[in-house]
């Protein structure tokens, strides 16, 4: 994980008022936040919408190019890119710092609201599930959901390879898109709504996280339960032996924000199956029930191989793997072994920035997940 400057804002618009002023915007605090390379990948190998079903190999390779352009992220340090990503060319710094901005959005919402059970691009939902999240927006909706226990957090992120504001404490771009947004977040009173802009240098990264106000309590009407109930049917969890498991009563009397939570992990558990019907065979090492491979990060000017990457998913269903035992061990690994780990779900990147055997590689990650 590298540090980042993290930037908390309020957005409390006037009553009826169709733009945000400076005013409407208050800096809440200025921390550090913890970002995880491993976790980004992960994430955005999760929800970012691709043509058509997705292929293991074509993703785990596309992600790999995002980590020669980065160094590695060490806790206690700043995230920072390579020297070399001022020479790549615009779409590919584009490319890249969108990447990190999803990782940076993700980071933030499970620093505010908590750890989320499942992530999902609006337009990579199947139909029957966009009408239940869109909010009424069309043009202007924020693109990504969060699935929480008790709500659904609306984000939107945006990464630039530029310096953080300077003569203002918001910039003009940033204050321009939460009045576009304005209008999507009183059109819907279901999720909370956030905003994330990552500045990536050479030096540091910033990441301003704009909150509108939680939407207040609402009564949920008849037809959008049943709406959610038959999603329910037509999404049904995949259940194993030993796994929890979500009863339909249990379900329905989570109330409406449960329920789309409910149905927005198990989409993200559809996106895991997928991946494992195009899964290559099982990871050196680490075995079953783990199936991908290693890739190699080259350096940007082709002279050495910086890491090498993991990304696999399991045949044996969900499991939580962000235990109270299991994450000092992925610390240990990272500062230590310099063995970056995240997993959770049924999906797991892994990072070897030594790089070593992939055997074994394979099999200290074994070691730290089931130890």
């Amino acid at each position: 994980m590298g540090q980042v400057r993290f930037r908390r804002f309020d957005v409390v618009p006037r009553p009826k008022a169709r733009s945000i002023r400076a005013d409407d915007i208050t800096l809440r605090s200025e921390d550090l936040l913890e970002v995880s390379l491993a976790a980004t990948i992960r994430n955005n190998a999760l929800a970012v919408p691709y043509g058509g079903h997705k292929l293991m190999r074509l993703v785990t390779r596309e992600l790999a190019l995002v980590l020669s352009l980065f160094e590695r992220d060490r806790v206690g340090e700043p995230l920072t890119r390579h020297a070399a990503f001022a020479d790549s060319s615009s779409h590919i710094r584009r490319f890249t710092t969108e990447v990190v901005a999803l990782g940076a959005l993700a980071a933030a919402v499970d620093k505010v609201h908590g750890a989320t059970r499942g992530i999902a691009h609006l337009d990579a939902l199947p139909a029957d599930l966009q009408s239940l999240y869109a909010g009424g927006g069309r043009r202007i909706r924020p693109e990504f959901r969060f699935a929480l226990p008790a709500r659904v957090v609306a984000g939107e992120c945006h990464g630039r390879d530029a310096r953080e504001p300077q003569r203002a404490l918001v910039a003009a771009l940033e204050r321009k898109r939460l009045g576009e947004l304005l209008t999507w977040s009183r059109a819907q009173r279901t999720d909370q709504l956030c905003m994330a802009w990552t500045w990536v240098q050479s030096a540091g990264t910033t990441v301003d996280l704009f909150s509108f106000p939680s939407p207040g309590p609402a009564p949920s009407s008849p037809r959008r339960l049943a709406e959610l109930r038959r999603a329910l049917t037509a999404h049904p969890a995949e259940l194993f032996e030993g796994s929890p498991s979500l009863s339909q009563e249990v379900a329905v009397r989570a109330g409406e924000a449960g329920l789309r939570g409910i149905l927005l992990e198990r989409f993200t558990g559809e996106v895991e199956r997928q991946y494992l019907q195009t899964a290559p065979g099982p990871v050196p090492g680490l075995g079953e029930p783990w199936h991908g491979e290693w890739v190699d990060v080259p350096s940007p000017y082709g002279d050495a191989l910086s890491a090498r990457m993991l990304f696999a998913v399991s045949e044996a269903g969900s499991r939580n793997w962000r235990t109270e035992e299991v994450r000092p061990r992925i610390a240990r690994a990272a500062a230590d072994e310099a063995l970056d780990i995240d997993a959770d779900g049924r999906t797991l990147v892994a990072i070897d920035w030594r790089p070593r055997d992939p055997h074994e590689a394979g099999e200290r990650i074994r070691v730290v997940l089931d130890n």
